[in-house]
């Protein structure tokens, strides 16, 4: 069993929009070490507002959005969150989702193997291919030595 096996099925009940279907994965990255520290949030919500799809969102929409998905990953677990996020995910932004994990991963510029195994998974919950998955982990790594 891996991080992201789920509980269940995701149902046609359990959908989200893409902007939560993001934050979700954001989400899982964050919590995979069972603790979501409020500065990881602050840093995942400054991460996000920066992209297009969330343009016009405030800080309230956010922490809104954030206590859904606590909500699912403390009633479904970090696989349960992250079935739900992929199968509301249009196929477009997976790797987009991927990359903003890595990237989360990345933050303190170090990769533990904890980190990499979680990625490693992600990777293939998201079908990201192994080719594109390196060239993503190394300009994240790239990005995150300065």
């Amino acid at each position: 069993m891996g991080w992201f096996t789920a509980s269940k099925t995701p149902s046609s009940d359990d959908a989200f929009t893409k902007q939560e279907a993001l934050l979700a994965i954001a989400l899982a990255t964050s919590a995979a070490d069972g603790n979501i520290a409020e500065e990881e949030a602050k840093g995942i919500f400054a991460y996000l507002l920066q992209m297009k799809m969330f343009a016009g969102f405030s800080e309230k929409q956010m922490y809104e959005m954030l206590k859904k998905l606590i909500s699912v990953l403390e009633n479904e677990g970090i696989g349960g969150l992250v079935a739900i996020a992929k199968s509301s995910l249009p196929n477009e932004l997976r790797e987009t989702a991927f990359v903003c994990a890595v990237d989360i991963a990345f933050a303190d510029g170090i990769i533990e193997d904890s980190e990499k195994a979680l990625l490693d998974e992600l990777q293939q919950v998201m079908d990201v291919s192994d080719e594109l998955g390196g060239k993503i982990v190394e300009v994240i790594a790239i990005k995150n030595r300065g």
